[in-house]
């Protein structure tokens, strides 16, 4: 699913990613200020580089790199590390040991960020349907009022209707009725 929007939409959202570092502070929601704070210095630092490597930046670098590496050992005057590139593969290897770590970490305090969001959602639900009752049931008592006074106007204008229907006169009958001649 695409989502679509104006292109004055996409260069707010562009810079609004571009300019996205927000610190502790900076957070308003509960859950974000409570994840922020009570992070250890560890775990920031394995959120600044799960998002690091999670970057277009990171993979264009690395592949820079390794052109470069291979270029160079293969094509040019540094033989440092000669064509099966063992010392490459070595170097891929302890990176790899050290990401997946490191993601591991990252993930699972975004797991655990989530589950808080979660968890403050139903808080804030729950008290949203106190509330709903609460208000439903002063609409139900001021209706009920609101019925009762309704009924006593009814009364009210039904006395007065029958005082008024008291006081007038009779409606002459057709046959006492002043006849009005046609002139033509």
């Amino acid at each position: 699913m695409s989502i679509r929007t104006s292109d004055s939409g996409q260069k707010a959202l562009k810079h609004t990613l571009r300019v996205r570092k927000l610190k502790a502070q900076d957070h308003k929601h509960p859950v974000n200020v409570i994840h922020h704070e009570e992070a250890s210095f560890g775990e920031k630092l394995a959120d600044k580089i799960s998002a690091g490597i999670g970057s277009w930046t990171f993979l264009i670098v690395q592949t820079i790199a390794v052109l470069i590496w291979i270029t160079g050992n293969a094509y040019l005057y540094f033989h440092f590390d000669p064509k099966p590139f063992i010392l490459l593969n070595l170097l891929f290897s302890i990176q790899a040991a050290y990401t997946g770590p490191v993601l591991l970490l990252a993930g699972n305090r975004q797991s655990q960020k989530d589950r808080l969001t979660l968890e403050h959602a139903a808080e804030e639900a729950e008290k949203a349907e106190v509330q709903n009752v609460e208000i439903l049931k002063a609409i139900k008592e001021n209706t009920d009022v609101t019925v009762q006074i309704l009924r006593h106007v009814e009364a009210l204008v039904s006395d007065h209707m029958a005082d008024d229907a008291r006081k007038r006169p009779p409606p002459l009958s057709n046959a006492r009725a002043p006849v009005i001649a046609r002139w033509s």
